[in-house]
């Protein structure tokens, strides 16, 4: 199950070509998982500000469709079911998810991730600690 403030389950979804791309392999970055071919497409027209970012996104489907970004398939639904129609997932290098829900245009998803990248691990009190 995917959830705020934890890491995204290791979900194994697969490429059009028929490749396996396990999530956890995508650490190292900020990661966008979008359903949204409009909002794929507005976020492929501002790819140089994804790369300042050092920011992976990618269209998640069902089936091999055309997409302007990288498109990555979830076949059973299990990943896609957790993002809201017309939502992304926002999570941060580490994977741990920061936004799970609807954004307005593709500039909210990149200020989701200039928020992502303004945060410092190592300079905030595990939940535990401040809750």
């Amino acid at each position: 199950m995917v959830r705020l403030r934890k890491p995204l389950p290791p979900y194994a979804l697969k490429t059009p070509e028929g490749g396996k791309v396990y999530l956890p392999d995508l650490k190292g970055k900020p990661l966008v998982l979008l359903r949204s071919e409009a909002l794929a497409q507005g976020l492929a027209a501002r790819e140089a500000e994804l790369k300042a970012l050092e920011a992976q996104a990618y269209l998640l489907a069902q089936a091999p469709r055309p997409s302007p970004l990288p498109l990555l398939l979830d076949p059973e639904g299990a990943l896609l079911g957790a993002i809201p129609e017309g939502g992304v997932l926002v999570a941060d290098a580490f994977l741990e998810v920061y936004h799970l829900g609807p954004v307005r245009d593709e500039e909210e998803v990149l200020e989701w991730l200039r928020f992502v990248e303004a945060q410092c691990p190592e300079c905030v009190l595990p939940e535990a600690d401040w809750l």
